[in-house]
């Protein structure tokens, strides 16, 4: 699946958008929001033009005007500009999140060199600041496995697991609505759960939307976030 038709998924049914297939992951976040009332608003994002070796830690997004200048906290690990990537180190669990400050949201990722040698990636919503949150994490493996976790206080408990089949770049979006928690990947629901009333409790109001990574070959790309 190419970046432009993973982006193009989430604009889906937008009415003044009607060249989609022209248009790429970029120019998606300039699209007026205010144009429909249909259209998702954009509250985080990042293509991650940077210097090679640039930390990711207070960092501004890309296109700071689309993404109300969002801003990367590092919680665990390390992250880093990679050509144009963002990459994290191999710290188990190593998480890096904007202040998106908004619990029902859809978050929209590429991830490459991820299908191969026990790889791992994914994303993050409605993170504490701290360490709770949920988590859509992509596993290379026999089979390969996606994991929807909730992480408490760093204690992580797996709600859900399948079993697709990688690509060798894959788009993966992770979107909460209230209780509602679904995952895509490359275009198809993998994932569709509903929270209990003691997970939604445990997750408190936390409302920052980012990456989850655990492997420095892992790259990240196209991140995007919108609202509702």
């Amino acid at each position: 699946m190419t970046v432009t038709s993973a982006a193009s998924l989430l604009i889906a049914g937008i009415a003044h958008a009607t060249t989609l297939g022209s248009l790429t992951a970029r120019s998606l976040l300039d699209i007026d929001p205010a144009a429909s009332v249909t259209t998702p608003s954009t509250i985080g994002c990042d293509n991650f033009t940077g210097t090679t070796g640039a930390t990711m830690a207070g960092r501004a997004a890309t296109v700071a005007a689309s993404c109300a200048s969002r801003v990367w906290t590092v919680h665990v690990g390390t992250w880093t500009i990679q050509s144009n990537k963002a990459a994290s180190s191999a710290t188990a669990s190593a998480a890096a999140t904007q202040n998106t400050t908004t619990v029902n949201s859809t978050s929209t990722v590429v991830l490459s060199s991820l299908n191969t040698g026990g790889r791992s990636g994914g994303l993050v919503l409605s993170h504490d600041g701290a360490s709770s949150y949920l988590a859509a994490v992509m596993i290379d493996g026999t089979p390969d496995r996606v994991e929807l976790r909730l992480v408490v206080g760093g204690t992580s408990t797996v709600l859900v697991t399948v079993n697709p089949t990688f690509a060798t770049t894959n788009t993966l979006q992770f979107a909460r609505s209230g209780t509602s928690v679904t995952v895509t990947l490359n275009g198809t629901s993998i994932i569709s759960t509903t929270l209990t009333a003691a997970q939604s409790t445990s997750l408190g109001a936390g409302a920052r939307a980012g990456l989850f990574g655990g492997d420095s070959t892992v790259r990240f790309d196209d991140f995007l976030v919108t609202s509702p």
